[in-house]
């Protein structure tokens, strides 16, 4: 009969050098005992080879996994502790603790590998976003648990606090489900648990486009009363780029050819891809008093280095719309992004190119552009009925 293994939470003990071991320390029946490597496992794994820091902490993860599947199955080889001690308290002192339970240490270190990878600043900043909130709102015990303990259940109530709209709810719920995927691949588990929750449908916001009429008397309103906003509108109408996340975080920078293109990198923009935009002459006017003033890393409205958040433009749109819309200038559901809508729907009637709309909207794929149109009304399944080939 085996002997029934008592043993404390093992912990990872590490720090942010590579030149200092790492390795993982608990109590068994009694004695301290710590490793560095899977060999008492019979896996394979040895954190202390790896050559980056980030490396070397998924192989702590997953050293941590094995040795605690091991320990509760009442499997674990007992090895002369007592050696092992002795060895390591030469570099006891060199060591900074850092002690992290499975769950919260596996989304930790897959939330900042993402973070620190060649993403846009904006996912980035939700999934950072969502790991914060997700590790207030889970219990002690649920973090100081396996990632796979954490139920369905739990991950849905948590989700809860963000079903305002569908949008919103399903928004966190991908967020979170890429750090959960992410941590089941680092512990050669799968992590289905976002994948088992509740699903809502995202209900798509009307951004009606604007009467022809209706923009130059707006664009004036804008202009004596907010020159940012109006700036932004103008560029959202003219060059097809989006105004959030795209416009407002414009630099100097990005304008080239005597200010006649934006240049666009991967991470600047939605698309993940290079853009490169045209400012018509109009536009140009507009904004060479303003970049003429600035550096190259200034923001073309904080004039700084630093640009507006997230919220600035949304905010200022919100105060122009009640006075505009007492005026009778603009209709509800209108809002910025119909600048963009509006010069989608004025290029597709004229030219019916749906590829060339697809390219000056920045889009990923056609079928994108096919929604967007299908939800502005002017693309619907009668156009692809009319346009199927007939052998009449």
């Amino acid at each position: 009969m085996s002997t029934i293994l008592n043993f404390t939470e093992p912990q990872i003990v590490t720090s942010n050098e590579l030149t200092k071991r790492s390795y993982i320390e608990f109590y068994l029946n009694d004695n301290r005992v710590r490793i560095g490597n899977g060999d008492t496992l019979m896996q394979r794994i040895s954190p202390n080879r790896s050559k980056s820091i980030e490396g070397r902490n998924q192989l702590l993860i997953k050293l941590h996994f094995e040795l605690k599947k091991a320990l509760e199955a009442n499997n674990y080889p007992v090895v002369n502790n007592k050696a092992n001690q002795n060895h390591n308290l030469i570099n006891e002192t060199l060591q900074t603790k850092f002690k992290s339970p499975p769950a919260i240490r596996s989304l930790y270190s897959v939330a900042r590998a993402k973070i620190r990878s060649d993403l846009s600043r904006k996912y980035k900043r939700n999934l950072k976003c969502v790991y914060r909130q997700f590790r207030k709102y889970m219990t002690t015990d649920e973090l100081n648990g396996p990632l796979i303990d954490i139920s369905v259940n739990r991950v849905e109530s948590f989700l809860a606090q963000f079903g305002s709209t569908g949008t919103y709810y399903m928004n966190k719920r991908r967020d979170l489900g890429v750090l959960f995927s992410a941590a089941g691949r680092y512990l050669d588990q799968p992590v289905e648990t976002v994948k088992d929750t509740e699903r809502k449908r995202p209900k798509a916001k009307l951004h009606v486009a604007y009467d022809k009429a209706q923009l130059k008397p707006i664009l004036n309103f804008l202009k004596a009363n907010h020159p940012n906003l109006y700036i932004c509108c103008l560029l959202t109408y003219s060059s097809w780029l989006r105004p959030h996340e795209e416009i407002r975080l414009l630099t100097l920078g990005d304008f080239k050819k005597d200010h006649t293109e934006v240049h666009l990198t991967g991470g600047d923009n939605k698309g993940g891809k290079v853009r490169v935009v045209y400012i018509p002459e109009y536009v140009g006017t507009e904004l060479i008093p303003i970049l003429s003033k600035l550096e190259r890393k200034c923001n073309i409205f904080s004039r700084i280095q630093e640009p507006f958040n997230e919220s600035y433009f949304n905010t200022a749109w919100s105060r122009a719309f009640k006075k505009m819309f007492a005026l009778g200038l603009i209709y509800e559901n209108q809002t910025i992004y119909s600048f963009r809508h509006t010069a989608a729907v004025d290029t597709y009637r004229k030219r019916k190119d749906i590829y060339l709309l697809q390219k000056l909207l920045g889009h990923s794929s056609i079928v994108v552009t096919i929604k967007y149109l299908r939800s502005l009304g002017e693309f619907n399944s009668e156009e692809l009925k009319d346009a199927a080939p007939t052998l009449d």
